[in-house]
C-alpha cells in the first residue's frame, strides 16, 4: 500500500511498506524520477528519516530515482536488526521494487552496517556464488547494476575503535539490547550468527564483506573510506579494495581526508562526485 504526498528535497513523495521473501515488512520512502535508481541503505541506528540521511537523499533525488528503506529492526521496519546477514532480504526487495517503478539500471549505495549489506547482497544475489553454512538460507535474486559504499567493514568481529567495542557490547549482552532498544529504538538479534568461539566460525559465518568483493567483477564497484572515520579504520577501505583486484573487476577506490564516518560525515561534495560516478558507469552496465 503507497501514499502520497508533495514531493521536497528532504521529505519522500511516496512511502510504500515492502514485504522480504523471509516475510519482514520494510518501510521504503521514494523520491526523484528517471530510470536509474539508487537504492540506500543506512547504517546502525539510522534510518530514511534522519536528518543526515534526508539531507542525502535529497542530492541523490534531484537526478535519479531514490529508493531508501529502514532496514528490519529499525523504526516502522519489522523483524530483528542482525548487523548485515539478513539485511540483505532487506535490500533484494527494495531493487526489486526500483525496478517495478520503472528502473532500467539500479545502483545500490550503502553507509556502515548498510555498507556491509549492498556488498554481501550484490554477491548472494550471483548463484554461482558458494554459500558458507549460515548463507544458505537466503534468498537473493535481484541482482543491482553497481554499488557504492561508505564507511563499512571489511571484515566481522571487529572491536579496533572504542566504537565498535561499544557496539559489540550493546548488541552482544542482554542488558545491552535493551538500551538499543529503548535509546536507538533498534531491535537487535544475533542468534542468525554462529557463536564467535565457534571451533569452525571462519568457515561457516556469514559471507564477509571482503570475500563478497572479490566476487563482484566486472559490476562497477565504488569504495569509500574516510581519514577521520570513528568505526573503521582507513585499513578496512584498503582491505577491500585490495579483495576486488581480480581480473576484470571495475572497482574504485576512494580515501577521504578528513571524513569521519558513514552518512553524517557525508557532502554534499562528494555526493555530486558520486553521481558523475554512476553516470559514467550506468552506460556501461549490461
Amino acid at each position: 500500500m503507497t501514499a502520497t504526498s508533495p514531493a521536497h528535497w528532504s521529505h519522500p513523495a511516496a512511502v510504500a511498506l515492502l514485504r522480504t521473501v523471509d516475510g519482514v515488512n520494510i518501510h521504503a520512502s521514494v523520491r526523484g524520477q528517471g530510470t536509474t535508481a539508487i537504492v540506500v541503505a543506512h547504517g546502525f541506528s539510522g534510518g530514511h528519516r534522519s536528518g543526515a540521511f534526508n539531507r542525502i537523499l535529497g542530492w541523490l533525488s534531484d537526478r535519479f530515482l531514490v529508493v531508501a528503506i529502514d532496514q528490519r529492526g529499525h523504526h516502522h521496519s519489522g523483524g530483528e536488526c542482525t548487523l548485515g546477514h539478513f539485511e540483505v532480504h532487506d535490500i533484494d526487495v527494495a531493487v526489486e521494487y526500483a525496478r517495478k517503478l520503472g528502473a532500467l539500471k539500479v545502483f545500490t549505495l550503502g553507509f556502515s552496517m548498510g555498507a556491509a549489506g549492498v556488498i554481501r547482497h550484490a554477491a548472494l544475489s550471483r548463484p554461482e556464488v558458494a554459500r558458507p553454512e549460515f548463507d544458505r538460507a537466503l534468498q537473493v535474486r535481484h541482482a543491482p547494476d553497481g554499488i557504492i559504499t561508505i564507511g563499512g567493514a571489511a571484515r566481522w568481529y571487529y572491536r579496533g575503535t572504542l566504537r565498535m567495542w561499544m557496539l559489540h557490547f550493546l548488541v552482544g549482552t542482554r542488558v545491552g539490547r535493551i538500551v538499543v532498544r529503548n535509546k536507538y529504538k533498534v531491535r537487535a538479534n544475533l542468534s542468525t550468527w554462529p557463536a564467535e568461539n565457534h571451533p569452525r566460525r571462519q568457515e561457516i559465518q556469514p559471507l564477509d564483506p571482503r570475500a563478497s568483493v572479490a566476487l563482484l567483477a566486472p559490476m562497477p564497484v565504488l569504495i569509500i573510506q574516510g581519514e577521520n572515520d570513528n568505526y573503521f579504520l582507513r585499513d578496512h577501505g584498503d582491505s577491500l579494495y585490495a579483495a576486488a583486484q581480480v581480473p576484470g573487476h571495475q572497482a574504485e577506490y576512494w580515501f577521504v581526508p578528513g571524513m569521519g564516518h558513514a552518512e553524517h560525515a557525508t557532502s554534499k561534495e562528494l555526493i555530486e562526485r558520486i553521481k558523475s560516478w554512476i553516470d559514467v558507469h550506468e552506460s556501461h552496465t549490461q
